[in-house]
């Protein structure tokens, strides 16, 4: 039996490839009925329906997973995600909290925080180390 750390780690992997993919039928299994998720821009704030019918191909992520918090059926899974896009690399810090009904179910993404590094004051590539995990076969 895996461990919810590895459930959680290898969940939140995936979600970098499925973001990248636009993998609809990925999200609408993970995300809870009540999810909600801030974009970076910090005024933007998306519900279940508009995150899925927001999805569209982009290029893949690397993921660094910082820390993972579990609180019995509840986890807290900080990760460090970043991006190529046509204006050059971004950084950003996703904050995304799950909850699963017991031991045996199937973690479900409740909230996620997306942060540009940026704006956190961290300039260039720091945040997401040269080691970072590819997500999306990049």
């Amino acid at each position: 039996m895996i461990r919810p750390e590895g459930e959680l780690a290898a969940i939140n992997l995936a979600i970098g490839d499925a973001e990248a993919s636009a993998d609809r039928a990925f999200f609408e299994r993970l995300l809870a009925p009540a999810f909600s998720m801030g974009r970076p821009d910090g005024v933007r704030f998306d519900d279940r329906a508009t995150f899925l019918d927001s999805l569209t191909v982009s290029s893949p992520r690397q993921t660094r997973i910082e820390s993972t918090t579990m609180f019995d059926n509840r986890a807290v899974v900080v990760c460090a995600v970043s991006k190529a896009t046509p204006a050059g690399a971004q950084h950003f810090r996703n904050i995304r909290v799950f909850t699963r009904q017991s031991d045996g179910a199937g973690w479900q993404l409740v909230s996620w925080v997306n942060e540009p590094l940026a704006a956190l004051g961290i300039a260039g590539d720091a945040g997401v180390p040269e080691d970072a995990t590819p997500v999306g076969g990049a």
